[in-house]
């Protein structure tokens, strides 16, 4: 059976980038997971993203192979601020970011992951299995979807998360509601309604919260309210920039209230046009009830106007997402249970992102409690990368330390990364 130094599960934003400093650094490792799977399975064809292209990266020791470089070897434009970047032209530059740093993933599933005294045991879907000394868990946002409880009897396709909504066109022609007012809610809602559903969306605020429009500015301008990866201010910035500060500064229940309520459900500015006055918008509106009814959704609302019914083909939820580790079903019982944390299902963390369980790293999006709402975004990963990679280079000479100095090479080789 082998025996890995460290094992990355998942190869998004995050996975990619540890991996790209993992390989520039010399450290052995194994990453795991279909190259941008969830963006290339889940997020809905013609979709633009939210975060400016500036912010847009994946992450090389040396920021080589940033997207700006991308537009400059494929002569392509590129705008820093105010030009949304879409889903397609990303995936390529991921790609092309993943040839560049010369990182192979593993394309296979893994079915359990279990503790067996100081190592991890992996067992993947085609029946093999190895060990391996650490993990790094960067599996994304996918296990963490939540849906609201009036909906949970239900099952797909008629309710859905945005997440899991597959192919737009395929909505051609049928009548969808659309829960939510954040960003995946509305792109949701304008694609469709462009595609040719007949939608619907229901907000139980009492508006819609629309950024305002990006654009470049001037230094003076910058300098009062600075770029950040997540939005412009200094208090974006130091969110955006010092993630370990934000950890070390704040009791854990602030973090998870701040985190909670921070940047919460808006729409990018390019996407209002899309929605307002061309697709029916309730307001104050939520679900009490939905039940099927000859193969479609009766459902009943209510709003300071009263109750009202209505039936819909199809309800898709862009209602967010809830840490919870113990919704990572590959981790062993036992295992998820000796995970300390901090509230319910949040991991306590440390410094360098570390578990309770020794050699269990959780970067990203479930990560985020602990280091801040820049954990949700891809900019995130640019702290991650560097972190790690001190961490086990810290072990590495530790561990060559205490093989001591009449060790062979040969018996120091498996210690050492």
């Amino acid at each position: 059976m082998a025996d890995l130094d460290t094992t990355i599960v998942g190869a998004g934003p995050y996975g990619l980038t540890i991996a790209a400093h993992f390989r520039a650094a010399g450290l052995p490792f194994e990453i795991f997971g279909s190259p941008m799977e969830s963006w290339r399975r889940h997020m809905p064809e013609g979709m633009l993203l939210k975060s400016e292209p500036f912010a847009s990266n994946l992450w090389d020791p040396h920021r080589r192979f940033t997207f700006e470089r991308y537009c400059k070897d494929k002569n392509l434009p590129y705008h820093p601020i105010g030009h949304p970047l879409s889903l397609a032209l990303f995936l390529e530059y991921a790609e092309w970011f993943r040839q560049q740093t010369a990182s192979e993933p593993r394309d296979i599933s893994l079915l359990r992951i279990s503790r067996e005294q100081n190592r991890f045991l992996v067992e993947l879907v085609d029946g093999t299995a190895f060990t391996s000394r650490r993990i790094i868990l960067a599996t994304g946002h996918m296990a963490f979807r939540v849906l609201p409880t009036q909906l949970s009897h239900l099952s797909e396709p008629l309710v859905s998360h945005t997440t899991r909504m597959g192919e737009v066109k395929a909505y051609a022609g049928r009548d969808v509601t659309i829960i939510g007012a954040g960003q995946s809610a509305l792109e949701t809602a304008a694609l469709l309604n462009e595609a040719g559903a007949r939608v619907r969306i229901l907000v139980k605020e009492g508006r819609i919260e629309w950024n305002a429009p990006s654009k470049p500015r001037s230094l003076f301008q910058r300098i009062l309210a600075p770029d950040a990866g997540i939005a412009t201010g200094w208090k974006s910035l130091a969110i955006s920039e010092l993630p370990r500060i934000f950890r070390w500064l704040f009791a854990a229940e602030k973090r998870h209230r701040f985190v909670a309520g921070a940047y919460g459900p808006g729409g990018s500015w390019w996407l209002r046009d899309r929605v307002d006055a061309k697709i029916e918008t309730q307001l104050k509106c939520e679900v009490e009830m939905a039940t099927p009814e000859n193969g479609r959704l009766r459902v009943s609302t209510v709003s300071p106007q009263g109750r009202k019914e209505f039936a819909t083909d199809h309800i898709i939820a862009g209602t967010g997402f809830k840490i919870n580790i113990d919704k990572l079903e590959y981790l062993e019982p036992g295992l998820r249970q000796s995970i300390a944390r901090e509230s319910g299902g949040i991991p306590a963390l440390t410094a360098g992102f570390e578990t309770s369980v020794p050699g269990l790293f959780v970067v990203g999006v479930a990560s985020s409690p602990v280091f801040g709402p820049i954990m949700r975004f891809m900019y995130g990963a640019k702290h991650v990368g560097p972190i790690l990679t001190r961490r086990l280079k810290s072990d590495r000479l530790v561990s060559v330390r205490k093989a001591g100095p009449n060790k062979t090479k040969s018996e120091t080789t498996k210690y050492a990364y």
